[in-house]
């Protein structure tokens, strides 16, 4: 199985693959949203737990988490410290290191999808099994996982 992880500032969500990225197999999703009114490290420590959680119900192989394109680095701290905790939970926790892509490098991953990374959205919806999974929420993490799949 394969991970994909999105981070957004109130939390993240992940989807998990199986299959090939010529037959993708869905296996789970959630978006997850943290706690209202605990502070910042309160709020991580949470996403720590549920991450594991996650690792511990999925046994996946590899996982790929969507990080902020360059543009926006310096909008986003929130993103970049629960991608940074993910990170290190899939370490710590299952010796998983993680990879972390841009849609550049996710596009360089699938060679089935030759239009410009910009719509890779299209390329879920070449599946029904997926189409589901193309919408705001659940649509950059499911590219993540479908980047690592093996091609066959």
């Amino acid at each position: 199985m394969f991970i994909g992880f999105r981070s957004f500032p109130d939390g993240f969500s992940y989807v998990v693959l199986d299959g090939s990225q010529s037959d993708p197999k869905f296996v789970d999703k959630e978006r997850v949203v943290l706690p209202k009114s605990v502070s910042w490290p309160e709020a991580l420590s949470w996403v720590r737990r549920q991450t594991k959680e996650i690792l511990d119900k999925h046994k996946a192989k590899k996982a790929c988490i969507k990080t902020i394109e360059p543009i926006a680095l310096k909008k986003s701290r929130e993103r970049l410290q629960i991608e940074a905790l993910i990170q290190e939970c899939l370490l710590s926790e299952k010796k998983i290191r993680c990879e972390v892509r841009v849609k550049q490098q996710m596009k360089k991953a699938i060679p089935g999808f030759t239009e410009p990374a910009k719509y890779l959205d299209r390329f879920l919806d070449t599946w029904d099994e997926l189409k589901g999974l193309n919408t705001p929420a659940f649509q950059e993490a499911t590219i993540a996982a479908l980047s690592l799949l093996p091609e066959e």
